[in-house]
């Protein structure tokens, strides 16, 4: 899409933007956006925001620290991010021009200017693509962080979204130096630590309706694992690939309300069940079959399992 290209060619100034508590490929588009850019523009002013949360993806850089005047001189690029209230530094508003790229099912528009792609696997996918169709070269270091995000956000190319796109732009990035293995290990390797909590989950996973795996954890069980919230949220996977399942769950507590309410939030998958909707009547959203809830009640949580085991059940 030229106007995107066109855009970052017009402003001096560039702020990246992802959502709260970041993944791989919100990570990964970002900071190979923003390695692009500087390797195509050098004398333009580039910064990735956001606040270092302790996520697992801890090979990435760190996010950038710039003032309130930069940003508003500055083109905004929302990443991978479907609704505003999750973006990462609300100063993203106050910003010249702002353009949205995104992979998730439309939410709501914000930005000036939108580019939405929910047939895209990743915002990576999307990203590597347009750079690919545009007949750019990228350096090493670019795309080695798209593709950290794109085999991050496809489960290694397994998931439903997974195109011929989708591994024709994995070979692009590929053809400018990235190191599979590297990648693979970061991304899917665990320490000791995360090993012995993603043991844990599995002895303590309750199935409901003989269809839908779950766990709720408390914040003094992930902690006995020296993990944090961020980390101990990302382990849904732990329960998919067994054939019974026909969706699974996680919930991790994360606060208590002001009137002293345990509050989780939750990572929801479905084998072929949409269940994204139901995310939604939670605080959530995401995917048709991948998405997130959040500041869910015991009670909550009790109805969003229900809720899908009926629809499971239709």
């Amino acid at each position: 899409m030229n106007s995107i290209f066109e855009l970052i060619q017009k402003y001096d100034i560039i702020t990246i933007y992802r959502h709260i508590s970041p993944d791989a490929d919100a990570l990964g588009s970002q900071f190979g956006l923003k390695q692009w850019i500087i390797d195509s523009y050098p004398d333009k002013q580039v910064y990735a925001l956001g606040k270092d949360d302790g996520s697992k993806c801890s090979h990435f850089p760190g996010s950038d620290v710039v003032d309130d005047e930069t940003i508003r001189h500055s083109l905004a690029i929302i990443l991978d991010t479907a609704n505003q209230d999750r973006i990462d530094d609300a100063r993203w508003k106050t910003a010249a021009y702002r353009l949205k790229i995104d992979h998730h099912i439309f939410v709501e528009t914000f930005a000036d200017e939108e580019y939405i792609d929910d047939r895209s696997g990743a915002t990576c996918e999307i990203l590597g693509t347009l750079l690919m169709n545009e007949g750019y070269h990228i350096s090493s270091t670019a795309a080695q962080y798209i593709y950290s995000g794109l085999i991050a956000d496809t489960l290694r190319f397994s998931i439903p979204t997974t195109t011929s796109q989708t591994l024709r732009t994995a070979a692009y990035l590929l053809d400018h130096g990235v190191d599979v293995q590297k990648s693979n290990e970061e991304n899917f390797s665990t320490s000791m630590q995360q090993f012995q909590y993603e043991n844990y989950l599995r002895s303590s996973c309750k199935v409901l309706g003989g269809k839908i795996a779950y766990s709720i954890v408390h914040k003094e069980d992930y902690e006995q694992f020296g993990l944090s919230f961020n980390e101990a949220k990302e382990k849904v996977f732990v329960f998919g690939g067994v054939h019974e399942f026909k969706a699974w769950a996680l919930f991790v507590e994360k606060e208590t309300d002001e009137q002293g309410m345990l509050r989780y939030n939750g990572s929801l998958r479905s084998r072929n069940t949409t269940i994204n909707d139901i995310a939604m009547r939670y605080n959530g959203g995401g995917h048709r079959f991948a998405c997130g809830v959040k500041n869910l009640s015991d009670k909550d949580i009790e109805c969003i399992l229900q809720e899908i085991l009926n629809r499971i059940n239709e």
